[in-house]
Parts: C-alpha cells; structure tokens; sequence
C-alpha cells in the first residue's frame, strides 16, 4: 500500500533522490494508491483503494467525485452477481419480487403487448388497488379494489361461461336507489328440516334473506315458512299434490281433467273443498271431499247434487213441466188504456175477466205464479 504527496519529479534532482521518487511514484501507481484515506492529490481516471470500506474507487472525469468500482480483491464479483442474477429477455424465472416503482400515485406499467395491442395494469393508490388500462391507454376497464370489490366499467358479459363468488362472498348489484345482493349458502333448509347447498336473495343491509331456494326446487320468502310455499316431491304426493301453500292450508295439481286447488286444515291432509275446472265440459266444480257439490257451466247454470243431482237453470226448457212456488197473483182490473207492470220472477199463469155480458166495457185481470225446478 502506497501513496506519494506528488507525482512528479522536481527539475534537477540527484540521481538518488530520483530513483526514490520514482519508485514511490510506481509503487502508488501499481497498488492503486492504496490507504485508508483518499490521496491528498487526485487527477481524472485516477485509481484508489479505499482500505478502509475495502472498495476498489476511480476518480471522475471531472475530477470532483470518487466512483466505486467493487470490492479491491474482486471488483468484478458485484457486476458478476448483477449478471448472475439478470433476467433474460427469450424468457426466465424470478425467484424474488419484480416492484415497479414510482413516488406518484400511478406506479410504473406492466405491459402485456401482442402486436400493436398494448395494454398494462397498474397500481393506484387512490383507490387503493389495481387497474386494467386499455392499449389505447385512454380508459380502464377494470378496476380491483383492495376491500375486494371488483368495478368493470360495462358489467360482466360471458358467453357459455360461469361466473364464481366462493366462499360465500355475494354478488351485490348496485344501483342509484340501492343495492341486491345474492349469495350461495350451504345452511338453507330443503322444506323438510335438514340443510342443504342452496341460494337465494339477501336485503339491501346484507344481514337478512328476502328469499331462500334449496337445491330440491323448494323456496321461501321472507314471512313465509318453509312449509308455506312448496313443491311437493317430484310426481306430487299420495293425494296427487305437486304444490301448496300453507299454512291453512290449499293445495294445487293437475289431473288429465283439469286443474284444481284444495282447501284442508294441514298439508298432510287430502282436501276437505275442492274448486276444480272440468275442461271436459268446461265447467267450475265445488265440491267436498265424501259429500255433495255444485258446478257451474260456461252459460251460468247450476247443477247442484243436493237437489237430486238436477240443473238449477234461470229458464225452463220449452215442454218442461214445472212446480209453482207461490200462489196466484193477479194485477188489475185493466178496463181502459192503462200500464202494467208484471216484475220477475212472476210469469204469467192465466188470465181473468168480468164482461158483464159486455166485452168491450168488461174488467180485466193477468195472473201470475213463481215456479220452481221440481
């Protein structure tokens, strides 16, 4: 290790002054001007090994700095580790982070070009999060925020696809009004007790279900149990019921007649009335279960079977032979031009008169009875 004050050789020195100046003055040169402190006279390109931090150091062009090249026994064994470590452009494999660093709100860019389609993502604080930015770099399509909500500016379109939210996460729809939610559920009852996978819609405060639909086809709404609204089984139950709604209880099916709906007291009952159209002969049926019932046709008339199994018509059938229900009335005397009024239901039964031999100046009278079916 050497270092000399000067370097150069003053005019005129003695032949043994000179050998020693010089061979100080090679001695610096060869050992790089070794010391632990810098050399008190310094030139461009000048070199020096700093002892003391053991780093090989080259002075400035401009002679104002010192410029560290490595270690003084290696000085290449940092740029040998920086090349060791490089990634290479064909393709590599990074075992530590790639950060992409800017001091603004916008980090730097990833690109992902093909061809002259160049878009990138990107990381903005502002959000805080990461953007998808378009290859015209104009507009973001899509943004991930780091609470975990994901904004496309167009909403979602997929084509034979599926979309997943694991987890139980919810879809939430959100509008200027408010918002919807949905969320799958591994607790939502069948119908009968036990849980089961299912999904259903969650109120705007996310801390209620509105409405529940298991994976058996079964469904609830809020305010209704499970029982109220239901399918029962897959070909209907004993009695032939594929729906009902309690909890009164009716339930509903459909024979190769017609369909009908039924009134009981539980769903495991079979009916106690039944309503049912007949599109056999385009009827409305009423009837109990073990007992009597009514049915009205499509122009207004009645069949009752308590009345011996007969029609209950509003007219009698030309040549039907009838029962009065009432009787005789009659409305006059009509002897001169005059109005009379004979209202329903009476109809005309006879008619009387009193001429006193004298038609023209004689009293007249219209009877009339009610009548019944039978």
């Amino acid at each position: 290790m050497a270092q000399v004050p000067l370097y150069q050789v003053p005019a005129h020195p003695s032949g043994l002054d000179m050998r020693t100046q010089l061979n100080a003055i090679v001695l610096a040169l060869i050992g790089d001007n070794s010391g632990p402190s810098a050399p008190t006279v310094t030139y461009p390109g000048m070199m020096w090994g700093d002892t003391t931090a053991m780093r090989l150091k080259r002075r400035s062009n401009a002679n104002d700095a010192w410029i560290d090249i490595g270690p003084i026994d290696n000085f290449l064994s940092d740029v040998s580790g920086s090349v060791n470590n490089r990634v290479l452009r064909s393709g590599d494999t990074m075992t530590g982070p790639l950060t992409l660093y800017s001091s603004g709100t916008i980090s730097f860019q990833l690109f992902l070009k093909a061809g002259s389609y160049s878009p990138h993502f990107r990381s903005n604080s502002a959000l805080s999060g990461f953007e998808w930015v378009n290859g015209a770099n104009n507009a973001v399509p899509m943004s991930l925020y780091d609470t975990g909500q994901l904004v496309t500016t167009n909403g979602y379109v997929a084509t034979g696809g599926q979309i997943e939210v694991r987890n139980y996460g919810q879809v939430v729809v959100s509008g200027a009004a408010g918002n919807a939610r949905m969320r799958a559920d591994a607790g939502i009852p069948n119908g009968y007790g036990a849980g089961a996978i299912g999904f259903g819609s969650i109120n705007s405060a996310g801390n209620a279900w509105n409405m529940q639909i298991s994976d058996n086809g079964n469904w609830s709404m809020r305010g209704f149990a499970w029982n109220d609204l239901q399918r029962v089984g897959n070909n209907g139950d004993a009695n032939g019921y594929r729906t009902w709604i309690g909890s009164g209880f009716i339930k509903q099916s459909e024979y190769n007649y017609g369909p009908y709906i039924d009134f009981n007291r539980a769903g495991s009952e079979d009916y106690k009335f039944r309503v049912h159209y007949n599109f056999n002969n385009a009827s409305l049926e009423t009837m109990f279960n073990g007992g009597g019932y009514v049915s009205i046709s499509s122009d207004g008339n009645f069949f009752i079977s308590a009345y011996g199994g007969a029609w209950v018509s509003n007219k009698a059938n030309a040549g039907a032979r009838v029962q009065w229900d009432s009787g005789i009335n009659e409305w006059g005397p009509i002897n001169g031009p005059t109005t009379l009024d004979m209202g329903a239901p009476w109809v005309m039964e006879g008619w009387r008169t009193n001429s006193n031999g004298n038609w023209v100046s004689g009293a007249q009278w219209i009877r009339g009875v009610c009548l019944r079916n039978q």
